[in-house]
């Protein structure tokens, strides 16, 4: 039975902090299946009134494992 897809969302202001958060958490989850990938880029305000700094979002639309009884082929001994 096909499980529904997972979302994760990352937020920083710089790529390279980007880069880090989406690194560890892939390593720390593999194996999973990336579906989709959306990265949006906008200005946010931490308070009104004050300016607005860079803030960059990446969505992850992913599969976590199957488990090896709905795997394809699975066989049990």
């Amino acid at each position: 039975m096909q499980q529904p897809l997972k979302i994760k969302v990352f937020m920083d202001a710089s790529p390279s902090g980007i880069e880090e958060q989406t690194n560890a958490w892939i390593a720390s989850v593999s194996p999973i299946t990336i579906i989709k990938t959306e990265t949006v880029v906008t200005a946010l305000a931490g308070k009104p009134n004050e300016g607005t700094h860079p803030c960059i979002v990446v969505t992850i639309w992913y599969e976590p494992p199957l488990p090896d009884r709905e795997r394809p082929g699975f066989r049990a001994g």
